[in-house]
């Protein structure tokens, strides 16, 4: 950076000038976080598709149910059906990574013929599990959806990979917003989760891995990888605890055992 001084008939008062001016001129950047693998859980098969984190346990999703842990992964309840019929014979036939704000689970439903250009999200009783509504998103895609606490604004991606993250605004009947665009290109993100100011992403890409996209300005830091290149990336929390901010889901090449992967970032 180029600097002038002002004019100065002392030689050490122009010095001084100019140190002063580089100083409060000069800009540093932060370095990017990093996420540390701290630790591995196994968790049964059938929760092959997201994660939330609740009081004293946690939320799970596969393909067709949402079930209930203790902290210590024990199941305590499930919904075995949990896409109800009526949705069912619409198309909708597969549960993605879900999120947990209140008393309210959100779950993203997707149909397979991405070419209809629309999708649905639903709503649950966190506590009991039980399916309360849902509304048809102009979307091609669904993999996850997670919910700011703070905004009550939804977000999605509108394929597999892309840009920017789809907004909704919840409180509004999910009136689409304007997209955040992102600074970089992620693929195959397969879980996402609202902490921090930012989004926290899981993808099922090359290096399984996990992505920081920051919400005021799309910042996009790669943090990790999950391991396991042969397996497949999924759903993910971000809740800060003993075990660090992110808890993410990997499917190893074998389909068992599944583990929920834990990480601090710093």
């Amino acid at each position: 950076m180029a600097v002038v001084a002002g004019c100065s008939s002392s030689p050490h008062r122009g010095a001084s000038t100019t140190r002063a001016t580089i100083a409060a001129t000069t800009t540093t950047t932060s370095a990017p976080p990093v996420a540390t693998f701290t630790k591995r859980s196994e968790v049964s098969p059938i929760y092959g598709q997201g994660v939330a984190s609740v009081a004293n346990g946690w939320v799970f999703s596969g393909t067709r149910w949402i079930a209930h842990t203790d902290a210590a992964l024990h199941q305590t309840s499930i919904n075995e059906h949990a896409i109800p019929a009526a949705w069912m014979a619409r198309g909708y036939n597969h549960v993605g990574d879900i999120d947990v704000v209140g008393d309210v689970l959100y779950a993203p439903y997707e149909e397979p013929d991405y070419s209809l250009g629309h999708q649905a999200t639903a709503m649950y009783d966190a506590t009991t599990l039980r399916f309360e509504s849902a509304v048809v998103l102009p979307q091609h895609q669904n993999s996850f959806v997670t919910v700011d606490p703070k905004t009550m604004i939804a977000y999605s991606m509108d394929q597999f990979g892309g840009g920017a993250l789809l907004r909704y605004d919840v409180a509004h009947d999910w009136k689409r917003l304007a997209p955040l665009k992102m600074s970089r290109f992620v693929d195959k993100v397969q879980g996402a989760d609202i902490a921090q100011g930012a989004a926290w992403l899981s993808t099922d890409d090359p290096q399984k891995e996990l992505y920081r996209v920051d919400l005021a300005t799309g910042r996009v830091d790669a943090l990790a990888s999950q391991g396991f290149l042969k397996g497949e990336g999924e759903g993910i929390d971000a809740t800060p605890l003993p075990s660090g901010l992110l808890h993410a889901l990997v499917i190893t090449p074998t389909l068992a055992p599944m583990y929920l992967q834990d990480f601090r970032v710093g």
